[in-house]
């Protein structure tokens, strides 16, 4: 069967550890009982959020693959398409539900997740948000909502701990700073939770302007010209990868030397298409996100294995969360001893986990639906791939400051 939306991805029914032998890998632990549960999947697999939205389906897949070993659980995912178009969530989910998905997980972009849950909502079909930072997710009551990812101002938030801490490091910090940022939902409620958070953190760094653009430009000259032009001595920005791309791509083309390249929340530093299509541009940026802990306990196993069954692909933030999403959804089905989904919602609604691959506290969710603990993982840019600069405890590498001009690479 194909894609509900679109013509990516074709249905995938997971089957299990035998890869993991074949590999030469260790063998996760195994539940003693097997069940199956069907999981609809919602991702962005095609259009201009193709490349998070097809890590993540990788991660599902694995996290799949994991979760029968470790859980005992046999789970047959169906992939859907929103083809990157919000209101197709809806669509997808009503699509999945009625193939008899009894647990969903989705759906990266806060538009589409809004959209689905609309129709997980009225089929009272649980819904697991492994990305998605609006605070529309989980505030508009909702009662199948149970989001992992934090919202926008919490990702902010704890964005600047780590930022304000990181300029209190460094000599010659910035003066003054420009925020580029999406006009799309998740982009307006991040600059709304920057606008906030900068003021609660008292950040020394003075926002000189916002300079919203369209999720659908093909060209970011006027929006980067007009922050260079602020006199702003550091870009903060809200994109997703392709943007991040043209941002970059823009301040090398107008001789634009930001001495911090900084995403609080949003995408390009994490992805390997941002260095693929930047080269030796791309380093530099800083970004804070969800991401994986390299120190945990099964992170080299999983990690390992991904190389593995993906050889020209990473495991990054969104593979990591999609993974995760997954053994949310294996430990209530555990718990639950059942598939239906309103024994899976009872299930999740009293999950008390620790995260198996993410950077993160225990996950439980508050009756909103929201995970009530998570963690901000600090990255940077540094010889083609993204490094953990903080916190301390998980860091494989220190802040290289200030970004090398452009024309000196």
């Amino acid at each position: 069967m194909r894609d509900i939306i679109g013509r990516g991805l074709t249905r995938r029914t997971v089957l299990g550890g035998s890869l993991a032998v074949a590999a030469g890998l260790v063998p996760w632990r195994a539940a003693a009982a097997s069940r199956t549960v069907k999981v609809g999947s919602i991702m962005p697999s095609s259009g201009v959020l193709a490349f998070p939205g097809q890590s993540c389906v990788r991660g599902i897949d694995l996290g799949a693959r994991f979760a029968k070993e470790r859980f005992g659980v046999e789970l047959e995912v169906v992939h859907a398409d929103t083809q990157s178009k919000p209101e197709n969530g809806r669509i997808a989910a009503d699509s999945l539900i009625r193939q008899g998905c009894t647990v969903l997980i989705g759906a990266w972009d806060s538009g589409a997740t809004i959209s689905a849950l609309q129709a997980a909502e009225a089929a009272k079909v649980p819904m697991v948000v492994h990305i998605a930072t609006a605070t529309q997710v989980t505030s508009q009551g909702f009662t199948q909502v149970f989001r992992f990812y934090p919202t926008s101002l919490t990702v902010v938030r704890k964005s600047l701990v780590e930022f304000k801490a990181m300029l209190a490091g460094i000599d010659n910090p910035p003066q003054s700073a420009a925020v580029l940022h999406l006009n799309n939902t998740m982009g307006q409620s991040t600059a709304a939770s920057i606008d906030q958070a900068w003021k609660e953190s008292n950040i020394p760094v003075r926002i000189i302007e916002y300079i919203p653009y369209d999720e659908k430009a093909r060209d970011l000259s006027v929006e980067v010209a007009k922050a260079k032009a602020s006199g702003a001595d550091s870009l903060i920005s809200v994109t997703r990868v392709n943007d991040a791309i043209m941002v970059t791509r823009e301040c090398v083309k107008q001789g634009w030397n930001p001495k911090i390249i900084f995403t609080p929340n949003g995408n390009g530093v994490q992805d390997k298409a941002y260095y693929e299509a930047l080269g030796k541009y791309a380093d530099g940026a800083l970004a804070s996100t969800m991401y994986y802990n390299p120190k945990a306990p099964d992170a080299g196993a999983i990690i390992k294995r991904f190389e593995t069954d993906y050889p020209n692909q990473w495991l990054d933030a969104n593979s990591g969360c999609a993974f995760e999403a997954v053994q949310i959804v294996a430990d209530a089905v555990v718990r639950a001893n059942s598939s239906a989904s309103a024994d899976i919602h009872a299930a999740l609604k009293k999950t008390d986990m620790a995260p198996v691959l993410m950077n993160s506290g225990k996950i439980k969710f508050d009756e909103t639906g929201q995970n009530i603990n998570s963690a901000i993982t600090m990255l940077q840019a540094q010889k083609g791939k993204p490094r953990v600069i903080a916190p301390r405890d998980i860091a494989e590498a220190s802040i290289q400051y200030p970004v090398q001009p452009f024309e000196a690479r």
